[in-house]
């Protein structure tokens, strides 16, 4: 995982000297608004969601969660299923064993981890924590797919063919949703969730890779801490503010720039920042034990260089 690119995606070109104080500015808002979100979803002692969340969630229950599993070969009556859509239904009905309910397993999730999740988000004093709490949420959908492999080709198929009444019950215009289904590269977007899953599931000698890239991933909350509060260590971004500068200045495209060019001379500035965050001198021995000494990790390097 490149764990620096998140960090830089700051649209406009600052001097070398206020980078870090303009991408906290930016992300002081984007974690505004979502406390904002969370605010509208959560009653007002945070502790659980509003009645009306949990209405819509028992309304999504009574659909993704039926009775009675429907066999394959059964006849689909489209104003029973009018969520998902007889179609969808059929993909995930076509599933083994209990793949069958993973869509009810995701709404079971979001009810009984919701609340708790959202609450610990608001109360986090930091990234590093803030991190942990997404992770720890979005782990659990993680060990869902990886027993279930095949609920992403069913899921893909379903939204690619998707006959349900959402939009038309709820008012909402369908044909930006159309138009992004059409124009996807879906043999792509197949292959990236099944490398990840390749790379993320299962053991490796003995290790538990979920948990073990749970841990890896979240630990890029402590590059925000550092970075923010101006700490100058090799958990920190402050040692790259020269080539974060020279990255942030390649991606300024002036009219008239070769297009070959350009991207070639930002993928060079990447990677030159990239190198000298992974490998510098001072830090390698540091950034390895933090980030590459699993063997969940060297495996998924490996997954990754097969499916290049």
């Amino acid at each position: 995982m490149k764990i620096f690119a998140c960090l830089l995606c700051v649209a406009v070109i600052v001097q070398s000297s206020d980078i870090f104080n303009v991408y906290k500015q930016q992300n002081d808002v984007i974690l505004d608004n979502a406390r904002d979100m969370i605010r509208t979803v959560m009653n007002d002692d945070g502790t659980d969601f509003r009645p009306y969340v949990k209405e819509l969630l028992a309304l999504v229950e009574s659909q993704v969660c039926p009775e009675e599993v429907p066999e394959e070969g059964d006849q689909c009556d489209s104003d029973s299923n009018w969520l998902l859509g007889c179609r969808c239904t059929s993909e995930f009905s076509a599933l083994e064993g209990s793949c069958k309910n993973t869509p009810c397993k995701m709404v079971h999730h979001m009810k009984d981890s919701g609340p708790k999740a959202m609450s610990d988000f608001m109360s986090a004093d930091n990234y590093e924590e803030m991190f942990k709490v997404v992770m720890d949420c979005i782990e659990e959908v993680w060990r869902i797919l990886c027993e279930c492999r095949g609920v992403v080709d069913a899921t893909i198929n379903c939204v690619r063919s998707y006959d349900g009444q959402a939009f038309v019950l709820s008012g909402i215009d369908r044909t930006q949703f159309d138009e992004i289904v059409d124009h996807l590269d879906w043999e792509t977007v197949r292959g990236i969730l099944h490398g990840y899953l390749d790379a993320i599931c299962g053991e490796q000698n003995g290790e538990d890779c979920l948990a073990v890239f749970n841990t890896w991933q979240a630990q890029a909350g402590i590059f925000y801490d550092n970075t923010f509060s101006g700490v100058d260590n090799c958990m920190s971004m402050v040692r790259l503010e020269t080539e974060i500068g020279a990255y942030m200045k390649s991606q300024v495209y002036e009219e008239g720039m070769d297009t070959k060019s350009y991207f070639y001379g930002m993928v060079e500035a990447y990677m030159e920042m990239e190198e000298v965050a992974m490998c510098g001198a001072d830090c390698a021995q540091e950034i390895q034990e933090a980030y590459y000494g699993s063997c969940c990790v060297k495996r998924a390097g490996r997954v990754y260089l097969l499916r290049a």
